[in-house]
């Protein structure tokens, strides 16, 4: 509370980046629909449209942001959620330490060096991965309990842990968790070879029930991904973010890599106290300690250094990993392996000089030191200027004079990235349909049309735009060229092949013809779910009907009852062949993965609770002796 008692009560300190563009415009959409009764599985309001509800960094299944979504999210809100998981960080830590270490003192120290650490710090306004590591020395504390008793209940629990890691919403760190986990268990299986059945059992079980109980956002997480611009990537040679060694002088001095001069670019604030390397090296004088402390630091800083280290190399032949970037995001991994020795330096300390003074001096300098450099000080921890002024006041600006002006059913554009309407995803606060996101998973194919649009200015004709915001005159003009929201195609140009439509994009005009990617043909079926767009149409003959909403797996189209063959057109837009006549079109979106992976969820859930009250009650009996 102290730590935190700045940001969470000050008038003039506010979240910012990511934790505003990201975060909390996403949360607050969905806590918004929640509280109305309704799911978003799609939002109009972003990218001309994208599957809200599969993106993980909503965290709408991750339990500990249920409270926050029931009350309603805030920006104050935001910073509650850090709190609370630097609670659950230092809580963790504790906990898992005091297993290791003789005395309390020493356990709160190794705690604050991890919870308070300066991967927080950094990571404040990156809220999924804030969440994510402070479960770590939770999902460590549960394996090693299970390892000593209780085997079944503590991986059950090891499990629930991994599962809400993943559900917060960052996978690259829920990823390096479970290394983490990997890393604990070698060092368990070197002191005690014998034991190799029951850590594998636990692993193995801890990670099914992880996947599982998850898998109502992987599953539909995983489709999103698929067709995001993510899908190609491989930074398997990147050098994007990883540890510069002479960020190592950071561990020494909070300002050594200048992120109290104004540096943009803080990847590199390793900061977490003053006597966390010196306590570390006396902690290497415990055996017990030294395997796992060495193995949960050393490796990880190795794989942080990137291509040129070769750990990172190494780590990308398995299959995934080369689509993670940013090595210096393992970062938290690595400090706590260091606050485990730190913590078992600081018990050795105690009980070699035995003053009681020490007790208590030993953890208050620890915590004035990172509180100052890490809280109070820190430009990365928070904003030093109050929401309104950041983001508020320039977001009523377009709720003043954007949205009471733009037609109903069509799309605003600006140039991606400006600030001048406050959050980055200021169309999901103001329901502002809008041609624009701010998401590192937008689609592929939509995202290769917007660039596209940069040069060849009429395919924002065909995404419905109506009105458009000169960045260069701070003005916001009427684009008379839009086309309407569905409109029938002239002209059908026929490819086979994404790359054939790419190519055909920058000499496209959308009012002239129509790119249809595959053969048009249309099957019979029902559907009865409730719409999300009705379309009145009339037609002499069977006509392309284009729609300017992105291709995405899930939309299905009916007329009359009957469904007909939703097309891609135009390389990232749909498009329906319809039946001569006078009709209406139906088109509905709801996730393909969704049902299935609710329901594995649901069935995994059900088997937990039952095998959990299974095995109390066994627990719970005692014998009667006569």
């Amino acid at each position: 509370m102290v730590f935190y008692w700045i940001p969470i009560t000050s008038s003039e300190a506010s979240i910012q980046w990511d934790a505003v563009d990201v975060h909390y415009s996403s949360q607050k959409y969905f806590a918004d629909h929640v509280r109305a009764g309704e799911l978003p599985f799609w939002t109009p309001y972003i990218f001309s449209g994208f599957p809200f509800l599969a993106d993980p960094q909503v965290g709408a299944w991750y339990p500990p942001n249920w409270p926050f979504f029931l009350v309603g999210v805030t920006p104050r809100g935001i910073q509650f959620e850090l709190l609370l998981h630097a609670v659950l960080a230092c809580l963790g830590a504790f906990f898992f330490l005091q297993r290791f270490v003789s005395n309390r003192p020493a356990a709160m120290v190794g705690a604050l060096a991890y919870g308070l650490s300066g991967f927080f710090a950094e990571h404040s306004p990156h809220v999924g991965m804030f969440c994510t590591a402070a479960g770590l020395p939770w999902l460590l504390l549960c394996f090693d309990r299970a390892l000593e008793s209780a085997l079944l209940r503590n991986t059950i629990f090891a499990g629930l842990v991994g599962s809400t890691m993943i559900l917060a919403g960052h996978f690259q760190v829920a990823l390096y968790s479970f290394a983490a986990l990997g890393l604990f268990a070698t060092a368990k299986l070197i002191e005690r070879p014998k034991s190799a059945l029951r850590v594998f059992s636990i692993l193995a079980g801890a990670a099914a029930i992880s996947l599982l109980l998850s898998m109502i956002q992987t599953l539909p997480g995983l489709e999103l991904a698929a067709n995001s611009v993510r899908s190609g990537a491989n930074y398997a040679t990147s050098h994007e973010r990883v540890l510069q060694p002479s960020a190592l002088l950071n561990f020494f001095w909070p300002n050594a890599t200048g992120v109290f001069n104004g540096v943009s670019d803080a990847s590199y604030y390793l900061y977490s106290g003053f006597f966390l390397i010196p306590l570390a090296l006396l902690g290497l004088k415990n055996r017990a300690l030294r395997i796992p402390g060495l193995l949960l630091t050393v490796l990880p800083l190795w794989y942080m250094l990137g291509p040129d280290g070769g750990l990172y190399r190494l780590g990308a032949i398995i299959p995934g990993l080369h689509r993670v970037r940013a090595p210096i995001h393992f970062l938290f991994v690595a400090v706590l392996g260091l606050a485990m020795l730190a913590a078992s330096g600081t018990a050795w300390l105690l009980e070699r000089w035995k003053m009681r003074w020490l007790i208590v001096l030993l953890p208050v300098l620890f915590f004035v030191d990172v509180f100052y450099w890490n809280s109070v000080a820190n430009p990365l921890a928070y904003a030093r200027a109050s929401f309104d002024d950041l983001y508020g006041n320039r977001e009523r600006l377009a709720e003043e004079k954007v949205l009471p002006t733009q037609p109903a059913l069509t799309r605003f554009e600006m140039p991606e990235r400006l600030t001048v309407f406050g959050p980055l995803n200021h169309p999901l606060d103001l329901r502002l349909e809008a041609v624009y996101g701010y998401n590192p998973l937008e689609l592929q194919s939509y995202a290769e049309y917007m660039a596209a649009a940069q040069t060849n200015r009429k395919l924002l004709n065909g995404l419905n735009v109506t009105r458009q915001l000169n960045a260069k005159l701070g003005a916001i003009e009427p684009n008379p060229n839009a086309l309407p929201r569905a409109y029938f195609a002239r002209k059908i140009i026929q490819v086979s092949t994404p790359a054939e439509s790419l190519a055909l994009l920058p000499t496209l005009d959308p009012a002239e013809a129509a790119i249809v990617q595959g053969t048009a043909s249309s099957s019979e079926g029902t559907v009865s779910s409730e719409p999300g767009y009705k379309f009145q149409y009339r037609t002499a003959q069977p006509a392309l009907l284009k729609i300017s909403i992105p291709y995405f797996p899930g939309w299905t189209a009916s007329i009359a009852g009957r469904q007909y063959e939703i097309l891609r057109v135009d390389h990232a837009l749909m498009g329906v062949m319809v039946p001569a006549g006078q009709n209406e079109l139906v088109l509905h979106y709801r996730s393909n993965r969704f049902s299935l992976a609710a329901t594995l969820t649901g069935i995994t859930l059900l088997a937990i609770l039952l095998v959990l009250a299974g095995t109390w009650r066994t627990s719970s009996r005692v014998p009667i002796s006569h």
